[in-house]
């Protein structure tokens, strides 16, 4: 499949086991829209789709693992070298990071935005700690879910939606 990615795009996903079903049901509560079709998200850092992500551990994968799977890729206006770089040096540290699972009853409870014991982010909180570093929103990414953050990328006029199907790969 012939796509420009580019460092910066923003990617998200939906998987199919427990973890992602579980997802998906407490976005759907709380979603303004009452849908939420996307349970994961991550950042594209290179053209050949090697990306940035909190799976198991917050980690380096390949925009290939999810073919096969609906996928989204957004990219804002604004996403430049300089903007990429400054919000990834902002998150590297977090690289190797074990996943929080502890944080998905914050979000079932409503109250994510506000307790990040550990400062540990889950999948979307990475995206939307690197949006704000990059100087691309100004929240930090403190209890944004993916179905929100998909929202806000297909609503907002600052981002464009460059992809959005099943993943062939690249």
């Amino acid at each position: 499949m012939a796509i420009d990615l580019r460092e910066g795009d923003y990617f998200a996903t939906c998987q199919t086991g427990w973890v992602s079903r579980t997802i998906l049901a407490v976005e759907k509560v709380k979603s303004l829209d009452g849908e939420a079709r996307y349970s994961h998200c991550g950042i594209i850092c290179d053209s050949k789709g090697k990306t940035f992500e909190s799976r198991r551990r917050i980690e380096h994968a390949h925009i290939n693992c999810y073919i096969g799977l609906p996928v989204i890729i957004a990219r804002h206006k604004d996403m430049n070298a300089a903007a990429y770089q400054v919000g990834y040096d902002a998150i590297k540290h977090w690289d190797g990071a074990i996943y929080p699972v502890w944080r998905l009853g914050a979000y079932l409870l409503g109250v994510a935005r506000f307790l990040h014991a550990y400062n540990l982010p889950v999948c979307s909180e990475l995206v939307g700690e690197h949006a704000y570093a990059a100087g691309l929103s100004k929240w930090h990414g403190w209890g944004w879910n993916p179905d929100s953050l998909v929202d806000m990328w297909i609503d907002h006029k600052c981002y464009d939606v460059i992809y959005e199907g099943k993943w062939e790969g690249i």
